[in-house]
């Protein structure tokens, strides 16, 4: 594991503000909660002053670019992310490279599942749409499958979705395509740098786009965010104590290490808002509290703060039912299964932007879903994931990470030979 040091230095971006912001004392995070209760307000109170609605309007031109440009965007980020696993990552794991990535492949997938399960258990949608007839269990997954096929025959962002993982793995694993594989990862670093620069911005923006939803929505806007919050962080919750059973029962940590670490990254996580910001202390608490020996800690949760955004993919789902109704766009259980593969992929290798879930997301939401208008939802659905809840995903991301480590290292590594201590 000599080289992870650099491989840390190099997935590591800078987001906190410039140090001679006269802001920078605030946490991040806090500064989008700020600008969210004020947007809130602005739209509850004074709705109809010609300065609130031109705010209302500004905040939509960003997010109305990222759908313009959606397909693009979507193609270097995967493609790179994709040939960047390959290329840097692997040669730094080396053995541990696999058991790694099928563990948080599988974590993607069962994560989705129990949001699935959650959703299906207490938010009350129908499992199809009203007028449709009731089929058996292999007519329904037959239909969901068929559904899914005409959407990725018909709909470029789809095809561009798997298209982006294809060329991406290809470019990577061809010694011939390296130089592709560079430019890729090249323009996706670009893309990257690109919003991490408007992170100035993005408080401001959710702002703005704030001031939509009780201007657009009136109370029962806001009620609804409340909602989204709350269903966000049960499930979250439900989550991390279905994790921390796991990794007890399959790793041979002890519940104070566990509970430890927990609370330590947990917090950390919370108050960042942000995986790369809460990597030096996950490392160092993965080592401290769960006793993780240094090359199992390093390599897992480096990998995690690439490849785990189960949290932040289950959360998606919740923020898509509560928008659509609030945005009276039905919506079936159904359409929510469409949504699990294309979340799953977005989820392994999305990069890690603060709110990025609601911006990369949602443009594919809209066409799975077929909304009637997709600049409305993409803007609504941008503003109700924000606040609180990347700030919930964060904090269990990055503490899935070190139980993930936990588990490689006492059950999946290869024959280690030590005991935990």
């Amino acid at each position: 594991m000599e080289n992870i040091n650099s491989v840390r230095s190099e997935i590591q971006p800078e987001y906190s503000l410039p140090k001679k912001n006269i802001f920078k004392r605030v946490p991040y995070p806090y500064w989008v909660f700020i600008t969210l209760a004020v947007g809130f307000l602005l739209g509850s109170y004074s709705p109809d002053q010609p300065l609130v609605k031109a705010l209302a309007i500004s905040g939509e031109y960003f997010p109305k670019t990222i759908v313009t440009f959606a397909t693009a965007i979507i193609f270097f980020l995967l493609a790179g992310a994709t040939s960047r696993l390959i290329m840097v990552h692997k040669e730094t794991a080396g053995k541990l490279f696999g058991r790694i990535f099928i563990l948080y492949f599988t974590l993607g997938i069962a994560a989705l599942i129990f949001a699935c399960m959650f959703i299906l258990a207490f938010l009350n949608l129908p499992l199809s749409q009203a007028g449709a007839e009731a089929a058996g269990f292999s007519t329904f997954v037959m239909s969901i499958l068929n559904t899914f096929k005409t959407i990725i025959t018909q709909q470029p962002l789809l095809q561009i979705l798997v298209a982006s993982v294809v060329v991406g793995w290809v470019v990577a694993v061809k010694p011939k395509f390296h130089p592709i594989a560079n430019s890729i990862m090249n323009i996706s670093d670009y893309v990257l740098k690109l919003f991490k620069w408007f992170l100035w911005y993005y408080p401001i923006m959710i702002g703005c786009l704030a001031i939509n939803i009780p201007l657009k929505f009136g109370s029962n806007g806001v009620a609804f965010y409340g909602k989204t919050v709350l269903w966000v962080l049960l499930l979250a919750g439900s989550w991390t104590i279905v994790m921390l059973i796991a990794t007890k029962l399959i790793s041979k940590r002890t519940w104070k290490q566990l509970l430890s670490y927990y609370f330590t990254v947990f917090s950390t996580g919370f108050g960042t808002g942000g995986s790369y910001d809460t990597l030096a202390v996950n490392i160092i608490s993965a080592e401290k509290d769960l006793k993780l020996k240094p090359e199992f800690a390093e390599t897992s949760i480096i990998f995690g703060t690439v490849l785990n955004k189960s949290t932040s993919t289950m959360a998606v789902l919740i923020v898509t039912v509560t928008t659509c109704a609030m945005m009276d766009i039905p919506l079936s259980f159904y359409e929510i299964l469409l949504l699990v593969l294309p979340m799953w992929i977005l989820g392994l290798e999305s990069p890690g932007v603060p709110g990025g879930a609601g911006f990369f997301m949602s443009p594919v939401i809209a066409i799975i879903l077929q909304v009637p208008d997709p600049t409305l939802f993409v803007t609504t659905f941008i503003t109700m994931y924000s606040g609180l809840i990347p700030m919930i995903c964060t904090a269990v991301n990055t503490t899935d990470d070190g139980l993930i480590g936990a588990m490689v290292e006492d059950r999946f590594a290869p024959k280690t030979g030590k005991e935990v201590a």
